[in-house]
């Protein structure tokens, strides 16, 4: 899954003038060595950790650290939300198939 992000202000990467941002999901490996860009509270609040969120900028869209560094804070912050929601939004359920014996919501 990937998410564009149309920039407020043009940043340079890979001597290219980029206007939209392409972010893609996380890897296993990246959210390994990276960590949740979130953390939840004891009634279940979640809030974003600015510090792992930013990590994912520039790896997530494959440009170097220097062009993210120039990013307008707008474009940081919605960035940040973008990341964050690969971590909470749930993607469609997949449904077993039709010919299933077992009946929903049985447990067998």
């Amino acid at each position: 899954m990937t998410k564009e992000l149309v920039l407020k202000k043009p940043i340079t990467a890979h001597n290219e003038k980029l206007h939209v941002l392409e972010l893609r999901e996380p890897t296993f490996d990246e959210i390994e060595a990276i960590g949740f860009p979130f953390t939840v509270s004891g009634n279940g609040a979640i809030k974003l950790d600015s510090s792992v969120a930013l990590k994912y900028i520039p790896v997530l869209a494959g440009i170097p650290r220097s062009s993210a560094a120039q990013m307008a804070k707008l474009d940081i912050f919605k960035s940040c939300m973008q990341i964050l929601s690969f971590f909470t939004q749930s993607e469609t359920e997949q449904t077993s198939d039709d010919d299933s014996t077992t009946s929903p919501g049985s447990g067998n």
